[in-house]
């Protein structure tokens, strides 16, 4: 049977209203989230998001803290000071869709984000950033991602990419559903702002995999395995 293209895992990140969450570090103390430096070393945070896929809990080296609200620890939401092709990202760790399926855990990176007012000079802006974003991730993913159009679903303002290396595509032909390791999209939103989502312009970036532990217990293969 062909793969059940399923589109990248959208994680709600945001705090409830009210000011912006603190991170908590491991020994349970609040902390500062740091900004990226101007002169960050993109190549270095692209690849070593790439690599902590693999990991026995994707993605848990490059955690700086768990997301807080109030004085309360949001468990499956994390900080990180990773910061591919310039991007403020946020960690998540959800559940599969269907029961049995393997916990899923995501990195939501925002490139850039333009309300409703100023359309065409935030489409020269979005456009900027989604093509300087595909410049990073083309030159410094490791050997053997590739990337490929996933179209835009009728809608001229969206572009979207997916990166995945060979072992991904193999994945994809046999598999009942399957969830892109890498997507990057630039989109125009004019919907409901319900589930905080805001309307306008957006560029994200997307990293996900499944928790090996847990597919381990079905006998799937891990998401982001190569």
């Amino acid at each position: 049977m062909r793969a059940l293209l399923a589109a990248t895992s959208l994680f709600a990140l945001a705090a409830c209203g009210g000011e912006p969450p603190a991170p908590v570090s491991a020994e349970g103390d609040t902390a500062t989230p740091a900004a990226a430096p101007a002169a960050r070393d993109g190549c270095k945070d692209i690849a070593a998001l790439a690599s902590a896929m693999t990991e026995a809990e994707p993605f848990a080296s490059l955690r700086t803290g768990n997301v807080m609200l109030g004085d309360q620890k949001v468990d499956d939401q994390f900080t990180t000071d990773v910061a591919p092709a310039g991007a403020q990202c946020k960690m998540g760790q959800m559940k599969g869709w269907n029961a049995g399926d393997p916990e899923m855990f995501v990195v939501n990176c925002e490139l850039f984000s333009g309300g409703v007012f100023d359309e065409e000079e935030n489409s020269v802006k979005a456009k900027t950033a989604f093509d300087a974003a595909k410049a990073e991730l083309d030159k410094c993913l490791p050997a053997g991602w590739t990337a490929r159009d996933v179209g835009n679903n009728g809608d001229e303002r969206t572009e979207a990419l997916i990166y995945e290396t060979a072992a991904d595509k193999a994945r994809s032909e046999g598999a009942d559903a399957y969830v892109y390791p890498l997507e990057l999209r630039k989109e125009y939103y004019q919907g409901s702002m319900r589930g905080g989502r805001t309307q306008g312009w957006s560029v994200v970036l997307n990293f996900q995999a499944s928790g090996p532990a847990a597919a381990a217990a079905t006998g799937e293969t891990p998401a982001a395995e190569h």
